[in-house]
């Protein structure tokens, strides 16, 4: 069996996206920062996960809940199809790839999550100060890594 062209960048484009996705997740997505006059009284930084806790210690389950589902399940279900996908496509019966194509409709929802959870932060106080950690460029780059993976392992099962 040869392996051809397509099929490798496929396999790089997903194996970076899960390396990314991995460092999105142990790297912190933003950080904050209150001061008063330039006093600093509190710097805290968030990753991902920590958001998950956060806002269900908050009482906000349904969103800890959605942000669950769609940066941690969803994306682990999207690279487990893909990966199958490509090593193996005629393991999957037509129904499932149906149905797990369609979640190649939400993969911006993870930065979409991440947009939301600044915002949240950024309305608690006027004296926070909110900075973009590598996190949330490395959570990007998985996105879009994992799409172009989706886009060209698509091109592979129609050839």
């Amino acid at each position: 069996m040869r392996i051809k062209r397509l099929d490798l960048l496929a396999g790089a484009a997903l194996t970076a996206s899960a390396i990314f996705y991995i460092l999105g997740l142990v790297f912190p997505i933003l950080s904050s920062k209150t001061s008063i006059l330039g006093f600093v009284l509190e710097e805290e930084s968030m990753r991902l996960v920590g958001s998950i806790d956060y806002f269900w210690e908050e009482g906000d389950v349904f969103l800890a809940l959605v942000i669950l589902i769609f940066t941690i399940v969803f994306p682990i279900i999207k690279y487990l199809d893909l990966s199958v996908r490509l090593a193996a496509p005629q393991l999957l019966p037509r129904k499932l790839v149906s149905i797990l194509k369609d979640l190649d409709k939400w993969s911006m929802l993870d930065v979409f999550l991440v947009a939301l959870l600044i915002l949240n932060f950024k309305l608690d106080t006027s004296l926070i100060t909110m900075n973009l950690e590598v996190g949330t460029s490395f959570i990007a780059l998985s996105v879009i890594l994992r799409m172009i993976s989706s886009h060209l392992i698509g091109k592979i099962a129609f050839r």
